[in-house]
């Protein structure tokens, strides 16, 4: 996608940040792909329609690559590819298109008991991860599921990667839930480590706090595993 030709260029998508909808062409083969290059900061206290506020408000199309590459190293494989590169002189995020997917609102019919258990097994690894991140914005149009495989995918982080130390109260509130993979590559994440993966991306202050939130969430596991057993936390 780095080097993908802009074959076509279509109306902005509804939303906060108002991206570009792109047809690119990778390997000879026409793809669909999303470019957002905003890039805000806001100095002081901002107060939102919501009656939130936030000290230092960032706003950032790094976030999306940072989270696609946080995504991987962890093996949860639910956030689209996203590249760093400038599309019409402007640098920004040039994001997969998630194909035959949809919000779950759109999806078109009602899930069997089953495959309510198993979208529940993946919002418990998505509530983790935008713990992690800190992600501000995971609203119901930002996951999608697959029509044919009901896999969940993770879409809009740019507004991630907050300073905080804290972890957000929806997701201590709960059992957390995440597979073995997933839970042995968290307890792996060291400062070099991440400063390695998203030096560039996020600054210094960004990678030191989600590794106290890593600390945190670890914590928080372990809690859950004494109280609840490994069945009921950890996945194969």
């Amino acid at each position: 996608m780095s080097k993908a030709a802009i074959l076509e260029k279509g109306e902005k998508l509804v939303g906060i940040t108002s991206p570009d909808r792109l047809v690119i062409e990778c390997g000879g083969e026409r793809h669909r792909a999303v470019f957002k290059d905003v890039d805000e900061v806001r100095r002081g206290r901002t107060r939102f329609d919501s009656g939130r506020s936030e000290i230092n408000f960032t706003d950032s199309y790094r976030y999306e690559r940072a989270a696609y590459l946080l995504d991987r190293r962890l093996g949860i494989h639910r956030v689209p590819v996203a590249v760093v590169r400038k599309v019409e002189g402007r640098e920004g995020a040039l994001v997969q298109w998630i194909e035959n997917a949809s919000t779950e609102i759109e999806f078109g019919r009602r899930f069997s008991t089953q495959e309510i258990i198993d979208l529940a097994d993946q919002k418990g690894t998505m509530h983790l991860f935008d713990a992690l991140i800190l992600n501000t914005d995971r609203r119901p149009e930002n996951w999608l599921v697959g029509h044919e495989d009901l896999k969940l995918y993770l879409i809009d982080h740019s507004r991630a990667f907050r300073t905080q130390h804290e972890l957000p109260e929806d997701f201590t509130r709960r059992p957390a839930r995440l597979a073995r993979g997933v839970y042995a590559n968290l307890q792996d994440l060291d400062e070099a480590t991440v400063t390695d993966l998203l030096g560039g991306l996020i600054d210094r202050v960004q990678i030191r706090a989600v590794l106290a939130r890593r600390d945190l969430i670890l914590r928080k596991i372990s809690n859950d595993l004494e109280m609840h057993g490994a069945d009921a936390i950890l996945s194969d």
